[in-house]
């Protein structure tokens, strides 16, 4: 069976090695562009959200590759993303296209896949199937360490695109590495390229933090490379949110992770008393989280009618009132443009720089609200 799924940031490098070891012929959907958005907006809802429509590319761009299912995950609550591959199937269907599938939610996600597996002719004991589990984890969990350290250390690099040339060959690297040793040798090798493209740490970098929907983080070539822009400008850049991490929250039983959760709940509560689906309490979280550490300004990226983010949205400008910290909101839809982000991300990081050498002379600048 040919199989194919969405590309959500970095994970697709673990899904791939995960499917093709456990016996399917993997269709990695292309990279996505704007061709990509825009097949998937053609066929889509006008006003669903944008990682919807950008999914919908992906499977279409797949199948016309040759993939006959799909694996996709799903959800519950108030975010629309529990019913993506229900409409899915029913546009791809409208469109000739019937396809399997296979959505895998936390009750059912090792049972769901071994499932699979035997409709497709083969078998393979669970004691086999989590060590595969392990290192594909481990495989997404390395890439997203090295993404968080490079968002943060950035604006270190000596030359300008160095940071981005080294991630991309250790993503070929780590897609490559079929063993535990293969990818210690990248973690080495990719270490000490790193020692050699950074200067020396200054004693207090511009810190910004990044909150937000998930797929509009994690999936760069959606939000323009927001957070690579951010460093380039100067900023040590914060995010909260990678595939990794997700996993870790949601389909295993991973102790760090809840207790992680639950210490962004506490920080959450005095705005939000309960959850509302998609990361909208995770959003108001962390921006509590990064202001109480000190952060310079908070950048908060959300799809076009995302409910949960729209909600956080509107209780966003409250944190930065009550923290002194100046708040930057970044809808995303089809018809957003890059050069339009980039001139308000410019602006953004300038107004922060003013506002740091305004208070060491003893100057005062408001906070700008939310739609700075």
């Amino acid at each position: 069976m040919r199989v194919t799924f969405p590309h959500m940031g970095l994970t697709w490098v673990g899904v791939k090695h995960l499917l093709a070891e456990v016996g399917f012929d993997v269709v990695v959907p292309p990279p996505i562009t704007r061709a990509t958005l825009e097949l998937g907006a053609k066929h889509s809802p006008e006003f669903i959200c944008l990682p919807f429509k950008v999914m919908l590319g992906n499977y279409l761009q797949a199948v016309e590759a040759g993939a006959e299912a799909i694996f996709m995950l799903g959800g519950i609550g108030p975010c629309r993303l529990g019913y993506y591959a229900e409409v899915h199937r029913e546009i791809m269907g409208d469109l000739g296209l019937p396809t399997r599938m296979i959505v895998l939610e936390r009750d059912n996600f090792v049972s769901e896949i071994s499932q699979a597996v035997k409709a497709n002719g083969h078998g393979i004991k669970w004691h086999k199937l989590i060590p595969l589990v392990r290192f594909s984890l481990a495989k997404v969990t390395y890439l997203d360490n090295l993404e968080a350290k490079l968002l943060r250390e950035r604006y270190r690099e000596k030359l300008t695109g160095t940071c981005s040339n080294i991630f991309a060959q250790t993503v070929q690297a780590v897609d490559a590495a079929a063993s535990w040793a293969d990818l210690q040798q990248t973690k080495r090798l990719v270490s000490a390229e790193l020692e050699q493209a950074l200067l020396p740490e200054p004693s207090r970098p511009l810190r910004i933090g990044v909150v937000g929907e998930i797929y509009m983080l994690i999936e760069s070539s959606v939000n323009f490379r927001l957070g690579e822009r951010l460093g380039q400008l100067g900023a040590s850049v914060t995010r909260n949110m990678y595939g990794s991490t997700w996993v870790r929250e949601h389909l295993l039983p991973d102790l760090r992770a809840r207790q992680e959760m639950r210490r962004i709940a506490r920080r959450c509560r005095p705005y939000l008393a309960q959850r509302i689906g998609g990361h909208g309490f995770e959003t108001i979280g962390y921006a509590v989280d990064y202001a109480e550490q000190g952060y310079d300004g908070l950048v908060q990226v959300l799809p076009l009618t995302c409910m949960p983010e729209i909600i956080a949205e509107s209780i966003l400008p409250t944190v930065s009132e009550d923290y002194g910290i100046p708040l930057l909101t970044v809808t995303l839809d089809e018809h957003a443009g890059e050069a339009g982000l980039l001139t308000r991300l410019e602006a953004f990081v300038d107004m922060l720089n003013e506002r740091r050498a305004s208070s060491r002379i003893g100057g005062e600048l408001i906070a700008p609200s939310a739609g700075y």
